[in-house]
């Protein structure tokens, strides 16, 4: 989940697919991708669901996200608004994550000369329960390691909820 642009199917592509591209269009509606890990003995599937663009304030409504195992929140390290914006529905919503794993990623670190996001930022995006990663859908870097850790956060919870 994230505002329009951040690069959520980007992220989601690079993870399922192995690939980017750049130029194509903006979601317009939800698609749902299927990803696997392996995660020691254990094999976990994936259905990953990546709202439109045109769903970006729906999103945060507990009944979109009602029977999610997990979350991923994204935000563009070159547009410090998108985490102004998560934040503050994050303050709204307050709790709609629970005890639901969750990973807070900053894309597009790859852009280092473009990083906007001040410390308060960072600091006040800390005090959410999430964990939070950067990553680059476009290099690829970190992207595998953010949905192994969710997988692994969503196993973890999966086991102390029996």
């Amino acid at each position: 989940m994230g505002s329009p642009g951040v690069g959520k199917t980007s992220l989601v592509r690079r993870f399922v697919e192995q690939r980017f591209d750049g130029d194509h269009d903006s979601s317009i509606s939800m698609a749902i991708f299927k990803g696997e890990l392996q995660l020691g003995d254990v094999s976990l599937e994936m259905m990953l669901w990546d709202p439109g663009d045109d769903q970006a304030s729906a999103q945060y409504h507990r009944s979109f996200i009602s029977g999610a195992s997990g979350l991923v929140f994204v935000v563009d390290a070159s547009k410090p608004r998108t985490l102004d914006h998560l934040l503050e529905a994050q303050t709204k919503a307050f709790g709609f994550i629970g005890s639901r794993p969750s990973i807070l990623l900053v894309n597009k670190i790859d852009d280092t000369r473009n990083f906007a996001l001040s410390k308060a930022q960072l600091d006040a995006a800390n005090r959410f329960p999430w964990h939070l990663m950067q990553a680059s859908a476009k290099s690829g870097e970190n992207v595998v390691q953010a949905f192994t850790q969710l997988g692994q956060l969503m196993l973890e919870t999966r086991k102390a909820t029996g």
